[in-house]
């Protein structure tokens, strides 16, 4: 019986973390993400749970976190009938390997119960968990997607991310269920449970207050600067628009124009990721580009806009200005998933250039390193195998003399590294642009998860967020992460709002990840101080765990 327990029971911490991701598409309360790690937390550290080898956590751990992945993540197969093959095996093939990932911290937190104490590592668990989720962001291979405190997104709770960071709501979550925990075990053991109850409650009070009184602050914030803006939502089928290339542009245009008959005025047009989905400054599509700039300097607004974007290098290193719109097969070139800002009356674009891209199916992970094997990874719809972008510069919307506003233009999966968004507001970012192409993965849960990411990003940063995918979530999010103009999905729309600018910069936004990188510290020493035994007679004897190996010292 207890078996099955131990496997029904990280089945059920699992069901109830991502039931609380999924909160806004599924009938439950945000609020199960603070509870939710505790059928976990028994099954690994129960009273009645002795200190036992790696290999015999390793199968409620995945069970937990297959479970966890499959709830919340299932959609990335995207399950649509046109599909790609690549993406629908992709999607399962992370289905199955992602757990593995999410199992290290608590691998690592039953390591440590061999030698310290329990009471120790309890301590230690919002610790370790939220380094190891901080640590799953910081590669080319990372998927920080499921960061536990996006669960939090639409409650007062997340306000504080303005100090701390998605990544320090993860471990304010995971303190509430040690704490859920604790009170669960000292009622086992015949204790009361006053102790750890009224922690956690305080904890609770003191944190939604905390939030009340950040959200209230910035709601009413009003600085002086404002920029309208245009968010174009062409609601493309993303399979068929690499066939066509050039009526992307043609569509979107017209979408543009329908807005200024119907009176519209705007400083800014925002169109999605890879909206104009080739090469358009090569020599080849001329043509294309000098109408799209023709049009731009008619209008009167600035265009902030997706493209394929092509760098030719000399000598197979620098790049060649002289010659970067054209293609010489004796030379190397890069294709880059980038964003231009074209300004009324300038001749040349601002370029941004993706840093971040999504793991095999943009780019191999460590191309840079694994160069022999980018063909082995190439997806068959739209340019795959795109290089990297180096810079993370914000732009200037400006029409003539006049300065309407910096934008931090970030691309798709970018808006999933909190150090995208940081690096573009101490650039000089007063309002951030995340550009996506969310199509892939209509009818399902995905986009309306993507988009409370970049809630979160608003609210870290405290700047207006202006959100353009090609078939939604689009639209215009405040500082307080709530949207002011949202666009309905999958329809071909557009809709006008205004921006404010800001140049206030939070305490995340300069001082970054300080509270996980604390965490890794602490987790570093608390496991050389498991693996090394002669640090452990400098501990109380209560702290370390007593076994016949510790005591003889050997």
């Amino acid at each position: 019986m207890k078996r099955y327990a131990d496997i029904l029971l990280p089945a059920v911490s699992g069901l109830l973390a991502g039931a609380a991701y999924c909160h806004e598409s599924l009938p439950v309360p945000a609020e199960l993400m603070l509870i939710g790690w505790v059928p976990l937390l028994w099954t690994l550290f129960g009273p009645t749970v002795d200190t036992r080898a790696g290999s015999g956590v390793l199968l409620p751990l995945y069970v937990a976190f297959f479970v966890f992945h499959g709830v919340s993540n299932w959609w990335i197969s995207s399950w649509q009938e046109q599909t790609d093959p690549y993406l629908m095996a992709s999607g399962i093939a992370v289905w199955l390997g992602h757990p593995f990932f999410l199992m290290l911290p608590w691998l690592v937190l039953r390591w440590i119960d061999k030698k310290l104490s329990r009471r120790i590592v309890l301590v230690l668990v919002p610790l370790v968990t939220t380094a190891f989720e901080w640590l799953h962001g910081q590669t080319d291979l990372s998927y920080p997607w499921l960061s536990l405190g996006y669960s939090l997104v639409d409650r007062p709770l997340a306000q504080v991310a303005d100090v701390v960071g998605v990544y320090g709501l993860t471990f304010l979550i995971m303190i509430i269920n040690v704490l859920a925990y604790s009170a669960l075990q000292r009622r086992s053991d015949g204790r009361g449970t006053l102790l750890p109850v009224s922690l956690a409650l305080v904890g609770c009070a003191v944190w939604t207050v905390w939030g009340f009184a950040r959200q209230r602050e910035w709601t009413d914030s009003r600085p002086a600067v404002k920029m309208t803006v245009a968010v174009v939502q062409p609601n493309i089928n993303p399979w068929d628009k690499w066939s066509a290339p050039s009526e992307q542009l043609v569509i979107h245009r017209q979408i543009t124009d329908s807005l200024v008959r119907a009176g519209e005025s705007f400083d800014l047009v925002v169109w999605s990721e890879t909206a104009i989905p080739y090469v358009i400054r090569n020599y080849r599509y001329m043509g294309d580009w000098v109408n799209l700039r023709t049009w731009i300097d008619t209008s009167g607004c600035s265009l902030l806009t997706g493209f394929a974007d092509m760098m030719v290098y000399e000598n197979g290193s620098a790049p060649a200005s002289a010659r970067s719109l054209v293609v010489d097969p004796s030379v190397k070139y890069d294709h880059f998933n980038a964003a231009m800002l074209l300004n009324p009356g300038e001749t040349g674009p601002v370029v941004h250039r993706k840093t971040m891209l999504t793991p095999f199916a943009e780019r191999l992970p460590f191309a840079d390193q694994l160069s022999f094997a980018m063909q082995w990874f190439e997806w068959g719809v739209g340019i795959s195998s795109w290089g990297k972008g180096r810079e993370r510069v914000p732009m200037q919307v400006r029409s003539g003399c006049v300065i309407n506003g910096n934008v931090g233009p970030i691309i798709c999966i970018e808006s999933i590294y909190p150090d995208v968004a940081r690096d573009m507001v101490n650039n000089g970012a007063d309002v951030l642009a995340i550009i996506t192409n969310d199509a892939w993965y209509n009818g399902t849960w995905g986009p309306r998860q993507h988009y409370d990411i970049a809630r979160m990003r608003a609210i870290e940063m405290r700047r207006y967020v202006i959100r353009c995918a090609n078939s939604g979530v689009s639209g215009i999010i405040g500082p307080t992460g709530h949207s002011t103009l949202e666009l309905p999905e999958m329809r071909r729309t557009a809709a006008v709002g205004t921006v404010t600018c800001s140049t206030n910069k939070t305490f995340y936004a300069l001082n970054g990840d300080w509270l996980p990188i604390i965490c890794a510290a602490i987790t570093l020493l608390a496991a050389l101080l498991a693996r090394f035994q002669l640090f452990l007679r400098i501990l109380p004897a209560s702290f370390v765990r007593q076994s016949s190996h510790i005591s003889h010292g050997t």
